[in-house]
């Protein structure tokens, strides 16, 4: 009864945990992280594909990959129940980024790694 109880503690307190290369957090919450995430490192003028897997990356390398998969699933969620267009290869691009994230150890290896991404040159 105690391991499984162990192991859950263990995933509550590792659930934000940052990756090894992680860069300073922009803001302390994890609505306002996300936020300035987008704001501040993912160009505008790009496929849908490439805005995704770049605001996953930089969300899960500025704040957590935590943080990075509910902002994708919160977005897609979003278009599901309002005017956007919800995916299922908005999530997969998502998860390419988070991908590129952990690989990457610099912005402009992200953008590298998300920019040759195939799936995201469909759109």
């Amino acid at each position: 009864m105690k391991k499984p109880l162990l192991l859950c503690g263990f995933f509550l307190l590792t659930a934000c945990a940052p990756l090894p290369h992680k860069e300073p957090r922009p803001a302390q919450s994890s609505l306002g992280c996300m936020r300035a995430a987008i704001r501040d490192l993912v160009p505008a003028a790009l496929p849908d594909g490439q805005k995704h897997c770049i605001a996953a990356a930089m969300i899960a390398k500025y704040c957590s990959v935590t943080e990075a998969t509910l902002a994708s699933v919160g977005k897609e969620l979003q278009d599901l129940l309002g005017p956007g267009d919800a995916e299922w290869r908005d999530l997969g691009s998502d998860r390419r980024g988070i991908d590129c994230a952990r690989a990457s150890a610099s912005d402009e290896a992200v953008l590298a790694c998300c920019l040759q991404t195939p799936s995201s040159a469909k759109r």
